[in-house]
């Protein structure tokens, strides 16, 4: 967990507590003015057009606000967790000069977030130029590079794709709702290249496991999900829904496709699920939108930027929630990547006939793991365009995209006797996808 640690010794010691990752992605916080510590600005590595202003200072009822950007701007100036109303506009906005002004109606807590920004595009990049509290100017000097995605330090990653895989079309609100078992809420369109396999059985169509949308022709799964005893299904049981929030029920914009083919590996062994990992050709091309993207194909450049066992990664599902059952949305749990040792230690008799240099673990033992349902699933990773120095304290901000580096494999059983399920406290085998991308770019580059 060291990369989420860099991250965290970044922040100020006032604010330190409040981010480090959610679902896989790294949070940032950057002083806006080169004259105060007390203020600060918070945004996902995704998005830096949206971000969240913090202030450490207490603020009475009757506190009036005004803040100037560079540029036109949407901002929100009640919390999303807020149970009452604490501040209103007292002013109109002044959309020419750019200039808003409001005031709290509640005094603060000590640590306190003014507003939210919002840029009119996912690249529209908004800096603060002025911060007035009662009339006395707070940021005499404004830090007009705050992103740095011009920064020259900065290179891009040279294997990195081009920016059509892995990346969100819509903005997603930070939601943190209570606890796969024991996983976070999502939101439609927060995973667009997860894909829902089903299995026609008796006349209906039942969900068997998960997969990750690589183009508009593949998906990729795990070998067990397709196979009976180590033999391919038939192509024409199978059915895939792309864009899918919803397990039971209609959704905003999903795809139902055929599966033309099933792409097996040809040494999977159904018994030690050795090279657990297959290929979908679908009936139809997918339609891109925004719920629907394909993810990214993971290369080992990417290590360079996180170091081997730096990998934090995130795996969507509808697998079993506590009450054994699979949930109703779709979940997710985020987790790191750790060392076979640890896991082999962990359970040596479970893991290391199944840790061959071909499959990786992943976990934190916290109650939140993939579970029955969720095979087949993506262990993507959010990766920035940009690779630092290795001087520099951690990755740099800016846009990034979703890369998939594993596939749900196989997960520890629970010692329960009432059911088979998972032991949420275990940790989770991956079939590494590093291993087989050239196989998988064989069929990507044969109309995939």
């Amino acid at each position: 967990m060291v990369f989420i640690i860099k991250v965290q010794a970044y922040y100020p010691p006032w604010i330190r507590y409040m981010y480090t990752f959610y679902q896989g992605v790294p949070w940032y916080t950057e002083y806006f003015c080169n004259d105060s510590s007390d203020l600060v600005l918070t945004y996902d590595g995704t998005r830096t057009s949206t971000y969240y202003v913090w202030i450490n200072e207490i603020l009475d009822a009757g506190t009036e606000v005004t803040v100037k950007f560079d540029a036109e701007a949407a901002i929100y100036i009640n919390h999303n967790s807020d149970t009452k109303k604490n501040s209103r506009f007292t002013k109109e906005p002044d959309n020419i000069n750019n200039v808003y002004t409001f005031e709290f109606t509640n005094k603060t807590e000590k640590v306190r977030e003014l507003f939210r920004v919002e840029g009119n595009t996912a690249d529209h990049q908004i800096h603060i130029t002025s911060l007035n509290i009662n009339g006395i100017e707070k940021c005499h000097n404004p830090v007009m590079e705050i992103f740095g995605t011009n920064n020259p330090k900065y290179r891009f990653l040279p294997e990195a794709p081009d920016k059509s895989c892995g990346r969100r079309k819509l903005n997603m609100n930070t939601i943190q709702n209570p606890l796969i078992v024991s996983g976070s809420s999502t939101e439609p369109g927060m995973w667009p290249w997860h894909a829902a396999l089903y299995k026609l059985q008796n006349g209906e169509l039942t969900y068997i496991c998960g997969g990750t949308l690589l183009s508009k022709h593949l998906v990729l799964t795990a070998a067990h999900c397709v196979t009976r005893n180590g033999v391919k299904l038939n192509s024409e049981s199978l059915g895939i829904i792309l864009g899918k929030y919803y397990l039971f029920g209609n959704d905003i914009a999903t795809q139902t496709v055929e599966v033309l083919e099933i792409i097996v590996h040809d040494e999977y062994h159904h018994r030690s699920l050795n090279n657990d990992i297959a290929l979908l050709k679908l009936m139809t091309e997918a339609r891109y939108n925004n719920y629907v993207q394909p993810a990214c194909l993971w290369f080992d450049g990417i290590y360079d930027v996180f170091g081997t066992y730096n990998v934090v990664g995130s795996v969507v599902g509808w697998g079993f929630d506590t009450k054994d059952t699979l949930t109703k949305t779709l979940n997710v749990v985020t987790m790191p990547q750790v060392a076979d040792v640890t896991c082999i230690l962990f359970q040596p008799i479970f893991y290391q006939k199944l840790l061959n240099g071909k499959k990786f673990c992943g976990g934190l033992q916290n109650g939140a793991a993939p579970c029955n349902g969720d095979s087949g699933g993506g262990f993507v990773v959010y990766v920035e365009d940009y690779k630092p120095p290795r001087s520099l304290l951690f990755a740099p901000k800016g846009s990034g995209a979703w890369y998939v580096k594993g596939i749900v494999s196989v997960t520890l059983k629970s010692e329960r006797d009432d059911a088979i399920v998972c032991d949420p406290n275990g940790y989770t085998v991956f079939t590494d996808v590093a291993i087989y991308k050239d196989w998988i770019l064989s069929y990507m580059n044969n109309n995939g």
